[in-house]
């Protein structure tokens, strides 16, 4: 894979591109986010973030949009 030479992703460690990529996610989606940016800070920030993401454009869509995880699914997939 190809990555562009910007500064996010020119990081040295996965700690440091993770730091990088939360504060571009703050401020690129800060619209959208509101005040749930906030929980980016949070360790598993995330995953926390992404999950209520999914929720919403599942009742945004009425179910149209179902990008949630469904635990039946992956033990299939296992």
């Amino acid at each position: 894979m190809i990555l562009p030479k910007t500064p996010l992703y020119q990081a040295k460690t996965d700690a440091e591109f993770r730091i990088r990529m939360i504060q571009h996610i703050k401020s690129a989606y800060k619209d959208i986010l509101g005040k749930d940016a906030n929980l980016l800070d949070l360790p598993n920030g995330l995953d926390i973030v992404q999950a209520k993401i999914q929720q919403r454009l599942y009742d945004i869509s009425r179910g149209e949009i179902n990008l949630l995880r469904d635990e039946s699914n992956e033990q299939l997939a296992a």
